[in-house]
């Protein structure tokens, strides 16, 4: 056989093979690149494509935006319905997300606490009342003061509330519990 006369099965006349595509990394613009780039070395949102940012209660359990908002209506509902708002949300919420029962619970022992001094304090003024009425026989001032000394009383405890469930609130807007100064714990 001649040198001429090579069979196409030789590895020395076989076509090398066609070189393969360019990664599809290398097909992108050098902006779409460097942002990829950008993306394995940084945790930093890009204004294009947001991350949706993971976070965690005390417990490790996740919190969405939707439990914040839940946790929000616990305390702003105990502002408007009293007690009702926060059993409600924890019934509808006790096996969804325990973030969110925990603060209806914090909302309920705190509005049990609420009633109970409020009861307290209607004793109090019931008994300086009465102590008046002892000590002047005259039942009009013993009702006049046992009724302003009630009144006071309530004022009182209302503008507290007031501001332990703003401050509970805000809290929960930050993704925490507010722990409440005063408070029986007698749920949970």
């Amino acid at each position: 056989m001649a040198a001429d006369d090579k069979q196409p099965d030789d590895p020395e006349v076989l076509q090398p093979d066609p070189e393969p595509a360019p990664p599809l990394r290398a097909q992108r613009s050098r902006h779409q690149r460097e942002d990829e780039y950008d993306d394995d070395f940084d945790d930093d949102d890009d204004d294009d494509r947001p991350r949706r940012q993971v976070k965690y209660d005390e417990d490790g359990n996740e919190i969405t935006s939707d439990h914040t908002m839940w946790g929000l209506f616990t305390y702003l509902g105990s502002l408007l319905l009293g007690i009702l708002a926060p059993v409600i949300i924890y019934f509808v919420f006790r096996e969804k997300s325990p973030y969110v029962a925990r603060h209806a619970k914090l909302a309920i022992n705190y509005a049990l606490t609420h009633i109970l001094f409020a009861f307290g304090w209607m004793a109090v003024a019931a008994a300086i009342g009465f102590g008046v009425y002892l000590a002047t026989q005259q039942g009009v001032a013993g009702l006049v003061t046992g009724y302003v000394v009630a009144w006071i009383g309530i004022i009182l405890l209302s503008i507290t509330r007031l501001v332990f469930l703003i401050m509970a609130t805000v809290a929960a807007s930050k993704n925490e519990f507010f722990r409440f100064p005063v408070c029986i714990t007698f749920f949970g």
